[in-house]
């Protein structure tokens, strides 16, 4: 497939690395000489220089033939611009997928919605980055959260503590615990590792564990990885960013007390004038007198949400050393998330990141429902659609040859999670969720594709 991708920042160049390596052909564009530079040096896809609002620009780039066009630039006005330009060329199945930052754009009352847009999907990193925060607060423990669209079934990630019920215990034994038929442990992140479990593999403290399970049985797995684990009754966000902001709101509808503190007086002011119940103060966060006006003791998550990692990180670590139970940073170069993993930082969430992977899931369409990224790691959780006439509903289960590090997850079969142990065959049409690294993705993808 050809695809055009506006922007050659963080976001550009991870789709652009991803989708050449996979064998699509990918041109870029840019008028920024050291990502022209840096993308030029590293990957084999064509460059353009030059502005995306211009038209002879996005013809060089060969808009006209590229069967998908999207624009990644951090300026939503550009993105904006360069899709209702790239509607203007080729045919109606040209898929235009934008970058949208303001929610007033991307938003459900977005004027933009109501008239009709030359975009197909606007992806607002804000507002997934918010529903993922809001999903691990519902989860007591849960480092990280992703829920599937068909079924009751979710992805959870914990961190394993010295006195979880599950410590020293081989995934052997676990087959001897009840309600094991509705969870799967998939992966074991430990140190620098990402370990696909054995029957021999035994659980250790301070192992990072992803586990597949139901909603309904969720509440009995929870106090197997954390005895002390208790709902979330407080927590604080640092900044009021947009991010921040949308963060408070959603919260205010549920009986989570919030505290904002915001460093710029004049932010402040505004922050407390548009939210309902949230306590704003005015201050930084990484004065130790202002976490303590904050009532950082008794809070449960700290959230910091700056546009400054290097603040975001030392706020988490005062506000850990003094008190607080579980911090949240949001870090926006990729590369940090990994180093920032190390430090005793409880969840790092990264909108560059989740914008890949959302804009990733619309371009590996057809029967793939959806797609996720196991935190910093290359692993990604898809969820697909079993096709009448594919290899996966044609044989017996046990007779699929899956790619080497490729794991069946569940089936979703009347709305029902289904672990794969003691089921012969998948049926056509039903949903099944599978983990793999990104280049046996189109291998895996094959299997649940009919033969053309």
């Amino acid at each position: 497939m050809k695809i055009l991708i506006i922007g050659a920042g963080a976001v550009g160049f991870s789709i652009a690395k991803q989708l050449s390596a996979e064998g699509h052909d990918i041109s870029v564009v840019d008028e920024n000489p050291k990502l022209i530079r840096k993308i030029t040096e590293k990957l084999d896809v064509s460059m353009i220089a030059g502005n995306a609002t211009s038209p002879s620009v996005l013809e060089s780039a060969g808009v006209e033939e590229a069967h998908m066009v999207l624009a990644v630039t951090t300026s939503d006005e550009v993105n904006i611009i360069a899709s209702i330009l790239t509607s203007k060329y080729g045919n109606d199945k040209k898929i235009k997928i934008a970058r949208i930052r303001n929610s007033e754009f991307t938003g459900n009352k977005s004027i933009l919605k109501d008239y009709g847009f030359c975009v197909d999907h606007m992806i607002n990193p804000e507002q997934i980055i918010v529903e993922s925060i809001i999903k691990i607060l519902e989860t007591p423990g849960a480092t990280f959260a992703v829920d599937f669209p068909i079924g009751d079934v979710i992805l959870r990630g914990f961190h394993v503590p010295d006195d979880a019920p599950l410590v020293g215990l081989k995934f052997s034994e676990l087959e001897d615990i009840e309600y094991t038929d509705s969870f799967l442990i998939v992966y074991i992140q430990r140190d620098d590792e990402m370990i696909t479990p054995s029957h021999s593999t035994t659980i250790l403290p301070d192992d990072n564990i992803f586990v597949l399970i139901s909603k309904t049985g969720l509440p009995y797995f929870l106090p197997m990885v954390n005895r002390r684990a208790d709902e979330v009754e407080k927590v604080i966000i640092y900044k009021a960013s947009r991010t921040g902001m949308l963060l408070a709101e959603r919260l205010e509808s549920s009986p989570i007390s919030v505290t904002m503190i915001e460093p710029e007086k004049d932010k402040a002011v505004m922050a407390a004038a548009s939210l309902r119940t949230t306590v704003v103060l005015h201050g930084d966060a990484t004065e130790i007198d202002v976490l303590k006006d904050a009532a950082v003791e008794v809070t449960d998550i700290f959230i910091a949400l700056s546009e400054n990692e290097q603040t975001n990180l030392l706020a988490s670590l005062l506000a850990k050393k003094n008190g607080v139970k579980k911090t949240i940073v949001l870090t926006n170069e990729p590369e940090l998330a990994h180093i920032i993993n190390q430090v005793d930082v409880d969840v790092v969430v990264n909108p560059r990141l989740v914008t890949v992977s959302a804009i990733l899931q619309h371009v590996r369409r057809g029967q793939i429902l959806s797609i996720a990224k196991l935190g910093d790691s290359k692993a990604e959780a898809i969820e697909l659609i079993a096709e009448e006439g594919s290899e996966i509903v044609k044989k017996p289960l046990q007779k699929i040859r899956f790619p080497k590090k490729t794991i069946l997850g569940a089936i979703i079969r009347d709305n029902t999670m289904l672990l794969p142990k003691g089921i012969e065959a998948i049926n056509p049409g039903e949903s099944v969720v599978v983990f793999t690294l990104p280049d046996d993705i189109e291998r895996v993808q094959a299997l649940f594709s009919k033969k053309k």
